[in-house]
């Protein structure tokens, strides 16, 4: 099957109150709701175009119109689970696919496979693949601008968790105790932990979070991928190991890919993150771009069809 990617940027888009709820109304209401629980409007705007691109995934390659999709949210039952296009009484059949967004951009992934299975015994199975999305160099707004507070907020990530020491040494990159320029240090570590964040966020939605109880159990190896993103590349060199002790292994049968994406007029500089299963893909699936969709002349004709 091949590996479907789309971008969107939604900054330049539906800023007025107007545009906004006209672009809403061409969504189905019951998902209204999923979009106007946001209080500030750049988390409505993203919602808003995750809605959208979800429905036109499933609206291009089920062929079916826009205004008849239906997404099924907490696939299962399962509270926090997976949206699923499920398919139809007609027979059209389902579709899997994975979303994410973060400042400014929303991407969306899929293989095209039909929904996998419904994540009995209350727990979510994952759709086989995920994606994560980062705006990679901005600090949280509530981090204080020295570089001390920097460590602090990375700390929380081993302190709480999820990641493990091997991991947290690896996303601030040694920089710890030494000299220099404080500003690139910031920065360095602040990729560095949103590389590892979006990796492995990537992998726990692929798998889907009833099956992850344990984020440590989870070890990602990046060296040498923050360098290939700065040069521009995709990097595939990310590498997996699962479990504990004696039962500790490489996870090989995962592929993963990350890479910078941008786009004139974006603000931010965003990486995005790839976790699927290796079986199945072709080299010209691994080889496939991030595609940036252009709403006027992509989208709204289909929406207003």
């Amino acid at each position: 099957m091949p590996l479907i990617r789309w971008l969107l940027n939604v900054e330049p888009l539906w800023n007025t109150p107007e545009e906004f709820t006209q672009t809403l109304n061409y969504l189905p209401s019951s998902t209204h709701s999923h979009v106007l629980k946001y209080f500030r409007p750049s988390d409505r705007k993203l919602a808003l175009g995750s809605q959208i691109l979800q429905h036109l995934l499933v609206s291009k390659f089920r062929n079916i119109p826009f205004r008849d999709v239906t997404i099924v949210r907490n696939f299962g039952g399962v509270q926090g689970g997976r949206p699923v296009f499920v398919g139809t009484d007609s027979g059209v059949e389902g579709l899997e696919y994975n979303v994410s967004h973060h400042g400014g951009v929303v991407a969306i992934t899929s293989r095209l496979d039909p929904p996998r299975e419904d994540g009995g015994g209350g727990k979510d199975v994952g759709g086989g693949i995920g994606v994560d999305v980062a705006d990679y160099e901005q600090r949280p707004r509530y981090i204080e601008g020295n570089l001390a507070a920097v460590f602090e907020w990375a700390d929380g990530f081993e302190q709480g968790g999820v990641f493990t020491r091997w991991e947290m040494e690896g996303a601030t990159g040694g920089l710890r105790g030494m000299a220099g320029d404080e500003e690139g240090q910031m920065e360095e570590v602040v990729k560095g932990v949103h590389l590892n964040w979006a990796v492995k966020e990537a992998y726990v939605k692929a798998v889907g979070t009833g099956l992850v109880t344990d984020l440590t159990a989870v070890e990602f190896g990046l060296e040498g991928v923050k360098e290939t993103l700065d040069s521009g590349e995709r990097s595939r060199g990310v590498q997996l190991w699962l479990g504990k002790g004696a039962e500790r292994r490489e996870g090989s049968e995962w592929y993963f890919e990350v890479e910078r994406v941008q786009r004139e007029g974006l603000e931010g500089r965003y990486c995005v993150a790839i976790a699927t299963k290796a079986e199945g893909l072709s080299e010209e699936d691994r080889q496939g771009r991030w595609e940036w969709l252009d709403y006027e002349e992509g989208i709204e004709p289909v929406l207003k069809a």
